[in-house]
């Protein structure tokens, strides 16, 4: 574990060295973050990880971004370079549980990544994440190439963003992934906007776009009164998807409402939504941020599925291209966050199934070692009985090998540079 250490932290250094001294930049132009990670897992006896590794298993990971952008009057460029790599068992169990499922979609026209493994210990991921020129003026901004865009209001679900939207489970929510698309945002002189986005895919790797992978669509934002609104209509993956959003205070609290009705291709409906609410209290004699979310995920199963080999081919597709993550239909989620101390913040938050009764819990504690340096340790632990979505649903129909999600514990040095 040791060597592995020093590998990642050697391969980050010298990638972070060489490509800013390759970089025509000039200053200020130039930054990023490195991070460097420990993680154990441990997972139940019949559970599929179980099946490529031991039940517990302890990973090294590194993660490097460099970030350039730079202006030129109203044009502007940015670029992200990504550099992960992985020591451990980890990288042998995610290889083989990805080999039970079908391989997704590619999820950008661009294919700007490339992955090496060294065995079933070692990974290493080479990613450009952005790269993007944008042309702006006061009431206009086009930008065309790799770029994160996110719609939608929600805390933890987050039905009306259809391009690559976080997970529910995803602790890192910093830099969102970036897709190869065309956006253009129109200001309007009272204040409202209109954003159309075309998302360009390939059905399969190295085939032509086509329009049952691509996404294209439109978002209308306004205020009426109090309350601001967010229209969507999109076509995304051949299917039909209408968005509407509220937001708004109440009582010191703020508050959304999303209703994301989706008209399939076969002529099915599937409806999802979510209400959340957020305020700052005083917790422990401190100041804190609490929410609360509720999320119907249209196309999930009512109650507990049989298998995931049972599941619905619309929610299977979804699945596997990353836009729902949620086997079952309804969910509550809860958060708190507390400033402890000026340099100590301390959060924790769970997800539960309400049709099955399981739950993901994470704990998580940030201290700000510098201005430019965190160090971070956190935990997730799943719970749930057999036949649950979060204590583990079985992979075919009494199957006694189960796809159950891992407990973990993790600490965390990010630099910011």
């Amino acid at each position: 574990m040791n060597s592995a250490i020093l590998e990642i932290g050697r391969a980050l250094s010298v990638t972070a060295l060489l490509l800013a001294q390759s970089l025509p930049v000039q200053a200020g132009d130039l930054s990023g973050r490195v991070e460097l990670s420990f993680q154990s897992s441990n997972a139940a006896s019949d559970s599929a990880t179980v099946l490529f590794g031991g039940p517990d298993h302890q990973d090294v990971l590194g993660d490097l971004r460099l970030r350039w952008s730079h202006d030129w009057g109203d044009i502007s460029a940015e670029v992200h370079y990504k550099l992960s790599v992985q020591a451990g068992p980890g990288v042998g169990i995610s290889e083989g549980i990805a080999a039970l499922s079908p391989n997704p979609p590619p999820a950008n026209f661009l294919e700007l990544s490339r992955t090496t493994t060294n065995g079933s210990d070692q990974a290493l991921e080479h990613r450009i994440d952005r790269l993007s020129l944008t042309y702006s003026t006061p009431n206009l901004v086009v930008r065309v190439g790799r770029q994160a865009l996110s719609w939608g209001a929600g805390t933890v679900f987050h039905p009306m963003d259809l391009v690559a939207p976080f997970s529910p489970t995803t602790r890192d929510t910093e830099f969102k992934p970036g897709v190869d698309m065309a956006y253009a945002q129109f200001l309007l002189n009272d204040g409202s906007d209109v954003e159309a986005i075309v998302v360009p895919r390939r059905s399969v790797p190295g085939g032509p776009a086509t329009w049952e992978a691509s996404t294209f669509g439109l978002r209308y934002r306004t205020t009426m009164g109090d309350t601001g609104a967010e229209f969507i209509l999109a076509r995304d993956h051949g299917d039909t998807t209408a968005g509407l959003g509220l937001s708004g205070d109440l009582g010191g609290a703020s508050w959304n409402v999303e209703l994301v009705p989706t008209w399939l291709s076969s002529g099915d409906v599937r409806t999802s939504g979510l209400a959340n609410i957020s305020t700052g209290i005083s917790a422990f004699g401190r100041s804190a941020l609490v929410f609360g979310e509720y999320y119907h995920n249209g196309f999930g199963v009512a109650g507990t599925p049989a298998s995931l080999g049972a599941l619905p081919p619309e929610l299977t597709d979804r699945l596997q291209r990353g836009q729902v993550f949620s086997l079952s239909q309804d969910y509550f989620a809860i958060g708190l966050t507390v400033a402890w101390t000026p340099l100590l913040t301390l959060s924790g938050g769970a997800v539960f199934n309400l049709d099955d009764n399981s739950s993901m819990t994470t704990i998580e504690a940030n201290w700000s070692l510098s201005d430019n340096a965190n160090l971070i340790a956190g935990a997730i632990l799943p719970t749930g009985a057999a036949g649950s979505e979060f204590g583990g649903i079985a992979l075919t129909t009494g199957s006694p090998i189960y796809a159950r999600p891992e407990s973990s514990v993790y600490i965390r040095y990010r630099q910011y540079f």
